[in-house]
């Protein structure tokens, strides 16, 4: 399965923010003069245009294609798991035996709704079971779900259901593995709960509400974690603890934020219904402001002691909004030793430690330094690929010491390198599986095969560096996460784990963006096919009009290196025609977007809008990954240093004007650029240093100045930690601005706005502050310049709605296209 090469355009040239979502209802409009709106009205955006668009919004796309992907579900220490399959009719829980691929219902789905029917339920419909997921009682005689936080349990032989009485608890407990117990966090000190009798036991004693155990820094998380509109730190787990596995003792963090200033925002239409604006409040330091301090401490909850880690707290990584500085753990066997990994101050090195639990006491077993920063795997949304190994005797280790990211196995009692592990102009992505009984390592990593560097192909190797072996050899992107990924831990979504038990057999997605996703079971030992036991059905898809994206290849900037992106055609193509053009981008280094695979392909590039509707509006929307983004070689990559101001805008200039030189129906005198969070940010700067190139831009929740957000490695580790005067890395006064953050400061290059520049915020947004966007304002107003704004009442940092994705959508027709938007409501629900 291969898709046809995407066409390289060569032209000789040079040239000198976490996604988000949408919802509702203020326009405040700062309206400049439209008469120099563009003279291009020969395609006529309609209504029919918008329910295209509409059509392609992600909740609907998503309902046009059956079984994009497999989620498999194994069932205790066999070779056995169940997926959830779509059908015409609804879903399927089905069996899949590993070993031969051969598939067969999870259950009598009939048998199994009735019985739930005889419990005094009426909406049961055998198609579509009102329950998503399910275990096997230890001898499969039984099912247990639950639906509507009832718990059942279900015989499969006979037509019988009872209900199941829950443990109840309040949603701020971290349950043990062994369930018997839970940790929560209250006013700044940590108690032990008996899920079974509801007994409480204090852990702590000498915390404080900001001085204490479990307690949130204000922002961690910010993005999914909203503490100051819901009640507080009691609606979640106590911050970053963890149980190890003997469900005895827990690593716990104590956080230090009593020197740490207040930061407000204003609820002016509570949710409540009342009319009294609402203040709500956290603890929150700006750039060059005091930071939180944090600890660590061990306790065992039978003895009750508690030992704190002796760490070199002030050398490591501050707190910052998603990142602490342990980044893994590991317990010894008998859990009187513990490993941990940290990154260093800024993430200049990378360092693991080894801790006597006894005494708290540490030792440096390993560290390792970068300029400009120590990366532990290519994107720092992903989990480290570092793994303490062999009784703790034995560390996996990736560095990109060599120009590539790849794997190294050191001596521990040491320090010493015992051999590279895997090697060459190509980079390993995610450790999937350690198998420490075989000494084999799972792996996945691009450019090794060939063609397109962002294709993800799974490995086997060796603890030795031996017996290197690809598992899957398709030609296409191989949709294979890290079972613990960072971000799908934060946005509550449960890694999964495509290997068997025993390891022996794996069960993997692999599409790419023309071709609908296949789900394929292998042998990892002799790397042999079982069986393709599942395929996407894309036929409604393709009925409703779909068109695939083209994939292409252009020379950056530098006239050497080749970036890869996708162009979106307008619906009803006509080469003759001219188009507007707009980059659809989330520019930022923690991460690459553009689609290499199916799902990637149709959902599109993380924003308000989707590249597929603005093609059903009639623009050609255009996706790079720019040098100074991810998942290439460290060069590529480390391009981003110091150069936030651009964020690698130079090459999506380059790309465009590429593109057109061989599509002459690429209109590059109508070029416009959106983008949500980072994405947001770089819309702003894309108006700003290309005012020329760039007429039309939306900003959704962008980043202003730096000055008026808090500090976040986010920006430190990629343009340098922030100094003003002196190089002091704390702000002698509270006007003062980072002196190395000028040239990425919007509020200090708003002078250059050209182009129609619609800035959408949210007024509770806790991950990009509305003040940050509202200096850019407010700087904009002082200098009589025009723009729309769009200021969101009581909405936080994802706020995508039927009327904010219309208000996206209208800019762009009016501005590019030079035409009046169509009445049109969109009735999707989001």
């Amino acid at each position: 399965m291969q898709s046809e090469a995407p066409v390289k355009t060569i032209i000789p040239e040079r040239h000198s923010i976490i996604w988000t979502t949408m919802t509702l209802l203020l326009f405040a409009a700062c309206s400049g003069d439209r008469s120099n709106a563009p003279e291009h009205a020969a395609i006529q955006i309609t209504a029919e245009n918008y329910a295209l668009a509409e059509k392609w919004l992600r909740p609907n796309v998503s309902k046009l294609v059956k079984n994009l992907t497999v989620t498999p579900h194994w069932i205790g220490d066999s070779a056995d798991f169940w997926y959830a399959r779509q059908t015409d009719d609804g879903v399927e829980f089905t069996l899949v035996d590993a070993t031969t691929g051969e598939k067969k219902p999870a259950f009598d789905h009939q048998r199994i709704a009735k019985a739930l029917i005889n419990t005094g339920r009426d909406d049961v419909n055998s198609d579509n079971l009102p329950f998503t997921r399910f275990e096997y009682s230890e001898d499969r005689n039984a099912i247990n779900f639950s639906i509507d936080k009832q718990d059942f349990e279900c015989t499969l032989t006979a037509d019988e259901c009872r209900t199941t009485t829950p443990a109840t608890m309040s949603g701020g407990i971290l349950v043990s593995p062994n369930k018997k117990s839970g940790l929560l966090s209250r006013d700044g000190n940590l108690y032990l709960i008996d899920l079974e009798s509801g007994h409480e036991k204090s852990l702590t004693s000498d915390g404080e509400p900001h001085f204490g155990y479990g307690i949130y820094y204000g922002n961690w998380k910010a993005d999914v974690v909203p503490r100051t509109r819901n009640g507080g730190d009691e609606n979640h787990p106590p911050m970053e603890a963890r149980w190890a596995p003997d469900s005895r003792h827990l690593l716990v963090t104590r956080l230090d934020e009593r020197h740490v200033e207040e930061y407000h925002w204003l609820e002016t239409v509570p949710n409540d219904g009342s009319f009294r604006p609402v203040l709500h409040t956290a603890r929150i330091p700006l750039t060059g402001e005091p930071e939180p301090t944090l600890d660590w401490f061990v306790i065992d909850t039978e003895s009750g002691f508690i030992v704190r880690l002796d760490l070199p707290y002030e050398e490591l990584f501050k707190v910052h909004q998603d990142m602490l500085a342990i980044r893994k753990h590991w317990w010894s066997e008998d859990f009187t030793r513990l490993w941990v990994l940290a990154w260093g101050d800024n993430k200049k090195s990378a360092h693991l430690f080894e801790v006597d639990l006894a005494s708290g006491q540490t030792s440096e077993l390993l560290v390792e330094s970068m300029s400009p920063r120590m990366d532990t795997n290519s994107s720092s949304y992903n989990p480290p690929n570092v793994f303490v190994v062999n009784q703790g005797n034995e560390a996996i280790w990736f560095s990109q010491s060599s120009g590539w990211g790849h794997l190294y196995r050191y001596d521990l009692s040491t320090g010493g390198l015992i051999n590279a592990i895997t090697y060459g102009e190509w980079l390993v992505r995610d450790i999937i599986r350690v198998d420490e009984e075989q000494q084999t390592i799972f792996f996945t990593a691009t450019g090794r095969e060939g063609g397109n560097p962002y294709f993800r192909y799974l490995y086997r190797v060796q603890f030795d560096g031996t017996e290197l072996a690809l598992l899957t050899p398709e030609t296409a992107d191989h949709m294979i996460e890290s079972p613990t990924n960072d971000v799908l831990s934060l946005y509550g979504v449960e890694g999964v784990d495509i290997f068997s038990p025993d390891g022996r057999w794996v069960v993997y997605d692999y599409s790419t963006i023309d071709h609908p996703t296949q789900t394929a079971i292998r042998d990892t030992q002799s790397g042999e096919l079982v069986a393709v036991f599942e395929q996407a059905d894309a036929s409604a898809l393709y009925d409703a009009g779909w068109r695939d994206p083209e994939p292409f290849i252009v020379t950056a900037e530098d006239g050497v290196t080749d970036l890869y992106g996708v162009i979106y055609k307008p619906y009803d193509f006509d080469p003759q025609q001219s188009y507007p053009v707009i980059d659809t981008q989330y520019a930022s280094p923690l991460t690459a977007v553009v689609p290499h695979n199916f799902q990637a392909a149709i959902l599109g590039v993380p924003a308000v809008i989707r590249s597929a509707s603005l093609a059903a509006l009639g623009f050609v929307s255009i996706s790079v990954d720019a040098r100074g983004t991810t998942f290439r070689q460290r060069e590529f990559s480390h391009h981003s240093w110091k150069n936030l101001n651009q964020i690698g805008l130079f090459d999506h200039v380059v790309t465009i004007k590429q593109l057109a030189a061989e599509r002459p129906w690429m209109d590059i005198d109508r070029v416009g650029i959106h983008g949500a969070s980072y994405g947001g940010f770089a819309a702003f700067r894309a108006m700003l240093e290309y005012p020329e190139f760039f007429k039309v831009g939306v900003s959704n929740a962008g980043v202003g100045s730096i000055s008026t957000m808090y500090p976040d490695y986010h920006w430190e580790a990629y343009h340098g930690a922030a100094y003003f005067e002196d190089e002091n890395r704390v702000k002698p006064t509270p006007q003062s601005k980072p002196v190395n953050y000028m040239n990425n400061d919007v509020t200090e290059q708003a002078a250059n706005l050209q182009g129609d520049l619609l800035i959408m915020l949210g007024e509770l947004d806790e991950n990009v502050f509305p003040a940050t966007t509202l200096a850019f304002v407010d700087k904009l107003i002082k200098l009589d310049i025009d723009f729309d704004m769009v200021y969101i009442p009581n909405r936080p940092h994802h706020f995508r709605s039927p009327w904010a994705i219309r208000k996206n959508w209208d800019y762009f027709v009016e501005n590019l296209h030079g035409q009046e938007p169509p009445e049109y409501k969109i009735t999707t629900s989001f």
